[in-house]
C-alpha cells in the first residue's frame, strides 16, 4: 500500500531554540529535512538506500512561511508528501502544525538525485515506483523560485570548516541558513520575526574552501544574500520579517 503523506511529530528541544526560546530557522528547516528524509525512507528511496548505490538526494530549492515558532519543549507536527516526480528533479511539500494541529506554516521544496563521484543529476526514474507518491497535492504559498543575483554590502569572509561539512561531503544546509541568520542582531530577532524564508542552491561549497556573504536591503523588511566560494555563486537566500505584535 502506498502512503502518500505522513505526519512527524518532534519536540522542540534546548539546543533548538534561540535567546528568546524560539525555534531558530536553521532548527526549523533541519525539522523539515528530518521529515523529508523519514518519509522517503519508509517508502524505499531514502539516503541509506540511495548511498549504498553511490547517490545521494541534494536540496536545489526551499520556500517556507511560517505565521508562528513555537517555542522550547513545545511539539510539531510536519506533515510531508510529494507532490510531483520529474526526471530531473522532485518537489516535496510540507504542512506544519503546532502542539494544538493547528497550522502555522507550510514549506515547497525541489530536489535532485546526484551521483557521488560524478556530482552529476541522475534520472529520478530509475528510482523503483517513486512516481506512484507523487499526489500532485500543492500547498497554500508561492511555489520556490528562481532568486536573482544581488552582491550587496560584503557582511562576513571565512573558510569552510570541518563542522560545516556533511555526509555528501560539502557544506550542510543548515549551515547556509545559519550564515544568513547572522545577518541580523539580536535586537532585530527582538523586533521582527521572520515571515518567508527562500534559498536556491547552485554550487557546492567543499572544505577549506573561501566563503564570502553579501547582503542587500530592500524594501518591505526583506533581505537578499548572496553566498559565494572562490567567486562562484554557491547560494542565494531572500528573508522577508514581519514585526513583532
Amino acid at each position: 500500500m502506498i502512503i502518500t503523506k505522513k505526519s512527524y511529530a518532534f519536540e522542540v528541544s534546548p539546543q533548538s531554540v534561540d535567546f528568546n526560546c524560539q525555534i531558530t530557522l536553521s532548527s526549523l528547516t533541519d525539522l523539515l529535512l528530518t521529515a523529508a528524509q523519514y518519509n522517503a525512507e519508509e517508502n524505499g528511496f531514502g539516503l541509506r538506500k540511495l548511498n549504498n548505490n553511490g547517490l545521494s538526494w541534494v536540496l536545489l530549492r526551499l520556500a517556507l512561511e511560517v505565521d508562528y515558532f513555537p517555542l522550547q519543549y513545545e511539539t510539531v507536527h510536519i506533515e510531508t508528501w510529494i507532490e510531483t516526480v520529474g526526471r530531473a528533479s522532485t518537489t516535496r511539500n510540507f504542512c506544519i502544525r503546532n502542539k494544538e494541529m493547528q497550522v502555522i506554516g507550510y514549506a515547497a521544496s525541489t530536489w535532485a538525485m546526484i551521483d557521488h563521484h560524478t556530482r552529476r543529476a541522475q534520472d529520478l526514474f530509475t528510482l523503483d515506483n517513486i512516481g506512484d507518491f507523487a499526489s500532485e497535492e500543492t500547498v497554500p504559498i508561492d511555489k520556490p523560485f528562481k532568486l536573482n543575483e544581488s552582491r550587496g554590502a560584503l557582511t562576513d569572509v571565512f573558510s569552510a570548516k570541518y563542522s560545516h561539512i556533511d555526509i555528501n561531503r560539502h557544506v550542510n544546509t543548515m549551515r547556509y541558513v545559519e550564515w544568513v541568520s547572522n545577518g541580523f542582531t539580536p535586537e532585530h530577532y527582538n523586533q521582527k520575526s521572520v515571515k518567508r524564508f527562500d534559498v536556491n542552491f547552485m554550487s557546492e561549497i567543499l572544505f577549506g574552501e573561501e566563503v564570502r556573504i553579501y547582503k542587500t536591503e530592500e524594501a518591505g523588511d526583506t533581505y537578499l544574500f548572496e553566498i559565494l566560494h572562490n567567486d562562484k555563486t554557491s547560494c542565494r537566500a531572500r528573508l522577508i520579517f514581519r514585526s513583532k505584535e
